[in-house]
């Protein structure tokens, strides 16, 4: 198989099926672990005595770890090879959701929390690159569809998290995500084998096929002002979605809404997000640019927003709202990595620069948030806040949606 193309030979089909097999069951991992928590919040305070401004921070945690680990995800993948990197970070994932149900109370719901988000964000930072390297003429499509499996996995866990708790204890919902860690583990090692191809000889030749240039090339993209445009877009829509992700079951039930259903609106939160992603996908796919798509997108959650403060009786409409700008907005994000860098190097150190600036800005979010609704109690000025993260991040869109490429 053509190692910069999985679609270019008849006879590895099946081959170029079971790439695209492996990178949806990856990207269904990358956050079912972190969504899991925002219905089971106000449980877990009840229980651990821990404080909306403590439980803030533990929405900050896995947006955290994401930047802190991603500037040096892309050294770690040239060095191993990005499919060995990947299957030694599901392996993390799962051994890092499993103790956050095993160690009693706060000090394990921390130490987990923070291991099993670094293992997500070393996938974070390489998929995108996988994605370039076996998939170059192809890429908003498959930005699309793994967007969709994130999205969907996300939202499946998020909805299922309440009436799981019930059952088994809150401890073992949260740590419910390891048996999905641990199938893509078992899945994502198929591309270890000879038989799968280029993938293989990424063990082999790991700077070369990571990057599609030698290893000593230097590739620097942190004097170029479109790389800090991207950046900014990636770090605002993250900072956006981990408040909401957090903190929106708690502002419907404020409203009248039971756990529950707070619970399963959040799933709706993101699911939408689904179906966004594949029609986004296949519009950028044929656009000349992403400016109008990303204007678009941030129609979507001023309007949800809007809603929320103004009418909340609507809740439901405004968190689908907000849904189908999140889910899109990642998207963009993610595309915006891939299609202004030149080259797969470019696309690593592009993804690690956005993702860990853009992520420990994020972090933040959670944090300020909970913090201002314990200042204020009322989640209004926590959703004006939201507004004007949204507002930044449409000029942002503006910016790194143009057709242009990284000098």
């Amino acid at each position: 198989m053509n190692r910069h193309g999985a679609w270019s030979q008849r006879g590895q089909r099946p081959q170029g099926l079971l790439l695209i097999l492996t990178v949806m069951v990856v990207a269904a991992n990358l956050r079912p672990a972190i969504t899991v928590v925002g219905p089971l919040i106000e449980q877990i305070g009840a229980e651990t005595g821990l404080s909306p401004t403590a439980l803030g921070v533990l929405g900050a945690v896995p947006v955290l770890a994401f930047g802190v680990v991603a500037p040096f995800v892309h050294r770690l993948g040239t060095r191993w090879g990005p499919d060995l990197t990947i299957a030694v970070a599901l392996t993390v994932l799962a051994v890092g959701t499993a103790l956050r149900s095993l160690i009693p109370h706060e000090v394990g719901l921390y130490l987990g929390t923070a291991l099993l988000s670094a293992a997500i964000g070393v996938g974070n930072v390489l998929v995108p690159a996988v994605v370039k390297r076996d998939f170059p003429d192809h890429v908003p499509m498959m930005t699309g569809l793994y967007t969709a499996a994130l999205v969907g996995s996300a939202a499946v866990f998020s909805a299922a998290a309440v009436p799981l708790a019930q059952w088994t204890g809150w401890q073992t919902a949260l740590g419910s995500a390891a048996v999905l860690a641990i199938l893509a583990a078992a899945i994502w090692s198929l591309r270890l084998l000879p038989s799968t191809g280029a993938p293989a000889r990424a063990a082999v030749e790991p700077a070369a096929l990571l990057t599609g240039v030698p290893a000593a090339a230097p590739v620097n993209v942190w004097r170029s002002r479109l790389a800090w445009q991207v950046t900014a877009y990636f770090g605002l829509q993250s900072g956006l979605f981990y408040m909401l992700l957090t903190w929106l079951p708690a502002i419907q039930t404020s409203h009248g809404a039971h756990e529950a259903a707070a619970g399963l609106w959040l799933g709706a939160f993101q699911a939408v997000g689904i179906l966004a992603s594949l029609i986004i996908g296949q519009i950028m796919q044929r656009a000349p640019d992403q400016r109008r798509v990303s204007s678009v997108v941030a129609l979507f959650m001023v309007v949800g927003l809007l809603g929320m403060i103004f009418a909340p009786s609507l809740m439901p409409l405004w968190a689908l709202l907000a849904g189908i700008s999140t889910g899109s907005a990642l998207l963009l994000a993610l595309t915006f990595i891939s299609l202004r860098a030149r080259t797969t190097a470019q696309v690593g150190q592009l993804s690690g620069m956005a993702q860990g600036i853009g992520y420990l800005f994020a972090a933040a979010g959670p944090v300020l948030a909970g913090a201002l609704f314990q200042a204020a109690g009322s989640w209004t000025p926590v959703l004006w806040a939201a507004l004007g993260l949204c507002l930044a991040q449409a000029g942002m869109g503006l910016l790194a949606g143009r057709s242009i490429r990284l000098d």
